[in-house]
């Protein structure tokens, strides 16, 4: 299940790339900026500035589930999508759809031209691609097999069985640390952390070669000690040559609206360009030694602080 395709994309990775988006992951972060990744099914999302009221979706929907206002009663709503059909509107839509591996190289090979003249490639994101073991998998060989550089980036929590079917294929990863305590990571994550230290540890030993990252969301991972942990764990790794902290931003907070969800962030502001120097510092004060880098990036331009 893929809930986006986003072209000509200059971040998560190197060159000009495509960026598929797997539905679905076992964490649920809780400043996640794509909460439509989180499930493994299809979604409605809503928005309620393209609706006219014309009451045709209150009309189709067989449960009752849809308001005066046009909005979506999500207690009693079960997704059989009738509302969707007689949106001309489109004031709602499916998130969500299933590709073949054939149908997703096909939307892929369209971007070819501009890897061959930028370089580039494809990067599998999510939700959490690498639970989606044999349709990435399957993928990524075909894209492998036609010469496309293929990234993914990862949670690191699940099965590593299921992961290490799509390791031969795979050119390099992104994999993200939140918080190096395993008790604080369970709270923000749902999930302690253990699983994934462990896969980070599998995969790098497989040879792949790896940027981790941590993203800064202040009053929750932005504390020195928590760099510093993580930088450790990110010293200790072979494949690992950088760790590149993410400045929390609240861009998704629409999506929640769209879901009918609550987003538990609001009011929380962007780190301070200071404050994320501070934590680069923290990073590399560990990391200057082994050779490798913690970073930051702004407006595009990556920042190394020693």
């Amino acid at each position: 299940m893929i809930f986006n395709i986003q072209k000509c994309s200059i971040h998560d990775g190197e060159g000009l790339r495509t960026l598929v988006f797997f539905k679905g992951c076992p964490l649920k972060c809780k400043w996640c900026a794509n909460p439509e990744s989180q499930n493994y099914d299809e979604e409605i999302m809503e928005s309620p500035v393209r609706c006219v009221g014309c009451g045709a979706c209150r009309d189709a929907c067989p449960k009752g589930a849809i308001l005066e206002d046009g909005s979506i009663d999500r207690t009693l709503c079960d997704n059989c999508m009738k509302c969707i059909d007689v949106c001309y509107a489109e004031a709602k839509k499916i998130t969500g759809r299933a590709y073949t591996t054939e149908e997703l190289y096909k939307e892929i090979e369209k971007d070819r031209p501009f890897y061959s003249r930028f370089g580039g490639g494809v990067t599998f994101s999510g939700g959490e691609p690498l639970t989606h073991g044999q349709q990435l998998r399957d993928i990524a060989e075909m894209c492998h097999e036609k010469g496309i550089h293929v990234v993914v980036e990862s949670c690191g929590y699940g099965d590593f069985e299921k992961f290490k079917m799509a390791l031969p294929y795979i050119d390099a990863m992104f994999m993200d640390i939140k918080h190096i305590d395993t008790a604080v990571h369970k709270e923000l994550t749902g999930a302690g952390n253990a699983l994934i230290l462990n896969n980070i540890k599998k995969i790098s030993e497989y040879g792949i070669p790896l940027t981790i990252r941590t993203p800064i969301v202040p009053g929750m991972t932005d504390r020195e000690e928590n760099i510093a942990g993580i930088a450790k764990f990110v010293a200790e790794l072979p494949t690992a040559k950088e760790y590149e902290l993410l400045a929390y931003h609240s861009f998704g907070e629409s999506k929640y609206k769209a879901l009918g969800r609550k987003y538990l962030l609001e009011g929380t502001e962007t780190p301070s360009d200071e404050k994320m120097r501070e934590l680069v510092k923290a990073g590399n004060r560990i990391l200057s030694e082994y050779g490798k880098q913690c970073c930051w990036t702004k407006n595009n331009n990556k920042e190394v602080v020693k």
